[in-house]
């Protein structure tokens, strides 16, 4: 059976991207999402201007399967319960809040069995250490101390590989930084991207034609503020 790799999640994304007719764009995502973000840099490395990498990484470290081995004989229903308990103590910190851990875990196991599997086989097999030394746009990379699936370590490597990056670590969270500390997440990315202040106007399409032209920056702005005020209702 043949997985989907990062590279072409990216290049998924990238043909999304280029369907819409969308000029510049920060591109940001977590965990697999941050390393789908580079691939897409790499893909489209003159459409994306900025990244945001929460809680990612270029390459897992290896470690013995034993415990997948362990899994594959279990019946069907325990080795479901198994996994989604590994899965919580695996992605939140151990003081993160009851409401973040009861999202985090709904939204997961509403996900597919197979988009789960071929997730897992994408983050494991992907080295994206190259496209990562050859990014040349500001990068911003968040993380949390208590994060076990992508440790700091991993993120402090991430920062030493692209030129220029910035490292933020949030003491006390885990690796479900949306869900966990969404304050210190939408604070971290609207000075991230306001300090953008570089970047130029969104060029014009015919689709948009007659539409307001603000700045990316003003325009991921107003949309960061909009999330922000959702997470917090």
């Amino acid at each position: 059976m043949s997985h989907v790799s990062v590279e072409e999640y990216g290049g998924v994304v990238a043909n999304f991207v280029d369907a819409l007719g969308l000029g510049s764009l920060i591109a940001v995502g977590h965990s697999l999402g941050g390393a789908i973000a580079i691939a897409l840099a790499s893909q489209r490395s003159g459409r994306v201007k900025g990244l945001v990498l929460l809680a990612s990484c270029v390459k897992l470290p290896a470690v013995d399967g034993w415990g997948e081995r362990f899994l594959a004989y279990l019946p069907g229903p325990v080795r479901q319960l198994c996994f989604f308990a590994m899965a919580e103590k695996l992605l939140f910190a151990p003081g993160a809040s009851g409401d973040a851990v009861a999202i985090g875990m709904r939204e997961l196991r509403a996900c597919r069995p197979e988009t789960i599997l071929n997730d897992v086989h994408a983050a494991k097999a992907m080295d994206l250490t190259g496209p990562a030394t050859r990014l040349d746009v500001p990068t911003l990379i968040l993380v949390g101390s208590q994060d076990r699936l992508t440790s700091p370590a991993l993120a402090q490597h991430l920062n030493e590989l692209i030129p220029g990056s910035l490292l933020r670590i949030q003491e006390g969270a885990g690796h479900m930084l949306l869900l966990e500390v969404p304050e210190w997440v939408n604070r971290e990315v609207l000075d991230f991207v306001g300090s953008m202040t570089a970047l130029t106007e969104v060029p014009s399409s015919p689709a948009v034609e007659g539409q307001h032209k603000g700045s990316l920056v003003s325009r991921f702005l107003d949309w960061a503020r909009y999330i922000a005020r959702w997470l917090t209702l």
